[in-house]
């Protein structure tokens, strides 16, 4: 009886699948095209969509690292599309191309330089693909690492750089992320939690990355969704990423499966060890705008609010989105929306 109930939930979730898929799907002269690609000598997927190829294009870089966000995107996507063609690309080992090249060969290529020559070369496919001088680049979390550094090392490539889940300091977010995760549980008078965050204090944050490092973040992530200050694997994203028409079964079980994090070992120890985003300097010759959600304690609100007021650029805006946290786009979709398409567009327009 069990068994029946599973397999007809499933066939229910494929038919919605399929519906959602045929729903949106996009025609001439617009562009919904998956494909691997030729990038740093391995196969990498990109998936093109939107109504217009004459219109700005985002390249969008996904968080982690190791998550590819495609599973995800049916949920906030689409009313961009009428004005962006976004592309959305799966990194080494993750998602898509996680799947199709081997995981441990591509694991003794993982470099940072390695995959923001990948990011350069993406860019440049998508600028002769749809025949455009510049993209602009929205890069989320661990896509704000790579995605700053890209625009910064290849700016006349760029019209614009939308960080979201900007992150800036490793040490600086975590310090932020543990007192707002520790402050919520003596609010809420939470012994235990108080008395697991207290043990955690002398170690964290650590200053490089192993396997006792994971052990902590991973404990202190599910302690900041608790208290709804990160993003978990809560039943709403579950669902969400469950009826993606554009992922697989598979490609889905990774992204919530934190032990992919240990395909992307070396990018986790430059993040840890030895990112700073100042490194990258303060100057931008392109527009530059933060959307961050409030109550973004993942990758800190307050820091990237701070980090911010040093950048120099020719427009520059922060965006504080109300009742949203990491998962910015998500969390509060319309006014995520309304500014990617009445404050940022525009500014777009003129530099791409």
């Amino acid at each position: 009886m069990i068994k029946a109930i599973v397999s007809f939930c499933f066939l229910i979730l494929g038919v919605y699948r399929l519906i959602l898929r045929r729903r949106n799907k996009i025609t001439a002269p617009g562009i919904d095209l998956m494909e691997a690609v030729q990038i740093g000598g391995i196969n990498q997927v990109l998936y093109f969509r939107g109504k217009n190829t004459e219109n700005p294009v985002i390249l969008f870089i996904h968080g982690g690292p190791g998550s590819s966000e495609m599973p995800l995107l049916h949920g906030f996507q689409y009313e961009w599309e009428n004005d962006y063609t976004i592309v959305h690309w799966d990194q080494r080992n993750t998602g898509k191309t996680y799947h199709i090249n081997d995981p441990d060969s591509v694991l003794k290529t993982m470099t940072f330089d390695r995959v923001l020559k990948d990011a350069h070369e993406v860019t440049r496919y998508i600028k002769n693909k749809l025949g455009k001088k510049k993209i602009a680049v929205l890069g989320h979390s661990w896509g704000s690492v790579l995605g700053s550094a890209l625009v910064q090392t290849y700016p006349d490539d760029y019209s614009a750089y939308l960080g979201v889940g900007q992150v800036v300091n490793f040490i600086d977010n975590e310090t932020v992320g543990y007192n707002a995760v520790l402050e919520a549980a003596r609010k809420a008078g939470n012994k235990k939690d108080i008395a697991e965050l207290e043990s955690l204090s002398p170690e964290w944050p650590m200053r490089t990355y192993n396997e006792r490092f994971f052990k902590i973040i991973e404990r202190i992530r599910k302690l900041q969704f608790k208290y709804k200050l990160a993003t978990g694997t809560g039943l709403e994203l579950i669902f969400l990423a469950l009826c993606s028409p554009y992922s697989r079964s598979r490609e889905i079980t990774n992204y919530f499966d934190l032990k992919i994090v240990f395909y992307q070992e070396p990018i986790m120890h430059y993040l840890v060890d030895e990112y700073d985003l100042r490194k990258f300097g303060t100057e931008y010759k392109m527009p530059v705008f933060y959307l961050m959600g409030e109550n973004d304690f993942q990758t800190p609100y307050p820091v990237a609010k701070d980090f911010f007021q040093e950048i120099k650029s020719p427009v520059k805006t922060f965006f504080s989105i109300p009742d949203a946290g990491h998962m910015t786009m998500l969390d509060n979709k319309k006014e995520f929306t309304r500014v990617l398409l009445k404050e940022i567009l525009p500014v777009v327009k003129e530099t791409a």
